[in-house]
């Protein structure tokens, strides 16, 4: 602002002296710079760029500490290769142990119930004799029965044991996996965010952070500038509004800057930068201008450099 409000100055002394040129105007080369910060915060562990460094597209500037992340990505891949181990022994059916032990018990319990049914047997006969109580008839008609339900459920258990388990069981099974897949997505994502890259050529203006601070989204690592990010910025007087619009092109001229610089206008302030506390005449309404600002074609001068903008015809 101090910087523009000298320029001004300087506008309003040469506008004093000589007839001004209706086509020139009066600014500085300016950088559009950007803020790089990592999109989770964390511990910066190694800052891999220096001031003034050129970087590339997908440069590495720093690595946070990832530590939480790499055990959340193994916990979440030891959840996914368990889930695909169920799904997979679920289509598969049972396995031969298992088979056999289901078996085997079938055989036990099919032999207890053919104990329990000779049991009842004998207990039978000599309840019609009266020698023993209707209670140890009951006993024993409830042992044949408990008997034979347990060998119908072993039955039943042996098939399921010999056959895959059912679709609405695979299919749980198969929802279960892909959400421990995605879960492996997340960790890696946020792995990945552990590392702040540069989106895109340009230069390291500024580092903001040092190794062993803390950044994240709102504390940034670095300012940098953008290649093809310079600008001008220039001061039209309110006279000389008319004469400038967008999309023209301008000549650019100032101490040691390369012939034939040019910049095109991308935008023009609707509100004067400057006004006076009074305007009576038309000599106050000479001191009102209007920020412009233009996108140099190719080479720009060092951020700061005063500039003569003329547009051309």
């Amino acid at each position: 602002m101090k910087r523009a409000f000298l320029f001004l100055a300087v506008l309003v002394v040469l506008a004093g002296c000589e007839e001004p040129d209706p086509d020139l105007v009066y600014g500085y080369a300016e950088g559009r710079f950007r803020l790089l910060a990592p999109e989770s915060a964390g511990l910066i562990e190694t800052l891999l760029v220096a001031e003034g460094e050129e970087l590339t597209a997908g440069s590495v500037i720093a690595h946070l500490d990832s530590r939480l992340e790499l055990a959340r990505l193994d916990e979440a891949q030891a959840r996914a290769e368990a889930a695909e181990a169920r799904l997979r022994d679920s289509s598969q059916g049972g396995r031969a142990p298992e088979i056999r032990a289901a078996r085997e018990l079938l055989a036990q319990a099919q032999a207890q119930a053919r104990e329990a049914r000779d049991d009842l047997g004998r207990v039978r006969p000599l309840f019609d004799k009266g020698v023993v109580p209707r209670a140890r008839l009951d006993t024993a008609e409830a042992a044949a029965r408990s008997a034979d339900a347990r060998v119908s459920e072993l039955r039943e258990r042996l098939t399921l044991v010999e056959l895959p388990a059912r679709e609405n069981v695979i299919a749980a099974q198969k929802s279960d996996l892909e959400a421990a897949q995605a879960a492996v997505a997340a960790a890696r994502e946020a792995l990945a965010k552990r590392t702040l890259a540069s989106p895109g050529p340009g230069r390291v203006e500024r580092l903001l952070r040092e190794p062993g601070e803390m950044a994240g989204p709102t504390a940034p690592i670095l300012r940098y500038l953008p290649t093809g990010a310079m600008v001008a910025i220039g001061f039209i007087p309110e006279a000389q509004l008319g004469r400038f619009a967008l999309g023209d092109r301008l000549s650019v001229a100032c101490d040691g800057c390369a012939d034939g610089l040019t910049v095109t206008v991308t935008s023009i302030s609707e509100k004067a930068a400057f006004t006076a506390p009074t305007i009576f005449s038309d000599r106050e309404r000479a001191r009102l201008v209007f920020r412009m600002e233009a996108r140099f074609a190719g080479d720009a001068p060092p951020i700061g450099t005063p500039l003569r903008l003329r547009r051309l015809p």
